[in-house]
């Protein structure tokens, strides 16, 4: 079955095997009253830290839930969370995507969690990604590692925990989610899908990232932006002159497109040095990505593949979308 059922007969998605046994162990600690003040969450992009966190804090605050059973997602707290309105969770991110996360914003957050609750609710500060706190902003965060206020919990979200300080690490407990196998992801998207012949599909157009995988296949406009950024990269692919490739991406949405431009040139390059397509290059026309790999060659692709991460980069730079497009498109035609 597809779906698990709400007490109420609602319909909620299958939890990631992968996460499973996490979040029993951490609601078990809450359950316990052995939660850490500071859960420092770690695992790649779209592996499901954020449902993590999330289910975690959901369990604890479910008012039907015990032991260490998933919330019911039916009752007024699981309603709340599930809305952003909970008020003993508050969530700390960006106020734009890419942003840091600026040190007013953390201290109005710490305030929140000295002045939230009643004794012996959790309440709960979520930093989603918390990566992206810039330096002045973790030493404000460091003031509440170090004196937490009874009952909080901070849950810190990172793909790239390394780049916190070492204070910071130093004051929470680090639960690092593995990457599930291949086999792992393939059976948790196929039981909650009615197309199952497009899980290849769209854990290759994902990157590798199950949750983004599972949106392609469950959400209509992620899958449509998926078809338009393949379509994008077919025509880079074969575009006759520049103003059609600059046309192109001019089209595209840059923080999606891009980290998928750099997987179609890794897929070249795969192709072009042994002769095998990888899953994301199975995703476009063989002949059509040979004769672009063998038009540029190895040395020239790999070039192109180290330059799409500067690409990434610059997308938050206040470029003419024009220029740059005429930019990469002219570094992706020369052979």
């Amino acid at each position: 079955m597809a779906n698990q059922p709400h007490a109420s007969g609602h319909m909620m998605p299958l939890q990631p095997p992968w996460l499973e046994p996490v979040r029993q162990q951490l609601v078990r600690r809450g359950r316990g009253g052995r939660l850490p003040s500071g859960i420092l969450i770690s695992g790649s992009p779209g592996i499901g830290k954020a449902l993590l966190t999330t289910s975690v804090v959901q369990s604890l605050l479910c008012q039907r839930s015990s032991g260490d059973e998933p919330g019911c997602g039916d009752c007024n707290a699981c309603r709340s969370l599930e809305g952003g309105v909970h008020p003993e969770v508050r969530l700390l991110e960006p106020a734009e995507p890419g942003k840091d996360i600026l040190v007013d914003a953390v201290r109005d957050a710490a305030e929140f969690l000295t002045l939230s609750g009643s004794a012996g609710t959790l309440r709960a500060l979520v930093i989603r990604p918390a990566d992206s706190l810039n330096l002045n902003a973790a030493n404000a965060l460091l003031k509440t590692l170090e004196e937490p206020p009874a009952g909080a919990s901070l849950f810190l979200e990172a793909a790239r925990p390394a780049s916190l300080p070492a204070t910071i690490r130093s004051r929470c407990q680090q639960v690092d989610i593995a990457s599930p196998t291949i086999n792992e992801v393939h059976d948790w998207l196929a039981a909650d899908t009615d197309q199952p012949e497009r899980v290849a599909e769209a854990y290759a157009a994902s990157l590798n990232r199950p949750l983004l995988a599972r949106e392609i296949l469950t959400d209509a406009a992620a899958l449509e932006a998926w078809e338009t950024d393949r379509q994008i990269l077919t025509n880079l692919l074969d575009a006759s002159n520049l103003h059609s490739s600059a046309a192109a991406l001019q089209r595209s949405v840059p923080e999606r497109l891009f980290p998928r431009l750099q997987a179609l040139l890794l897929s070249a390059q795969r192709l072009l040095l042994v002769g095998q397509l990888d899953a994301f290059g199975e995703q476009f026309p063989r002949t059509q990505l040979l004769d672009f790999a063998r038009a540029r060659g190895a040395r020239r692709l790999a070039w192109l593949a180290q330059q799409s991460l500067e690409w990434q980069r610059q997308n938050s730079a206040n470029l003419s979308p024009a220029l740059r497009s005429e930019a990469i498109a002219l570094a992706l035609g020369r052979r």
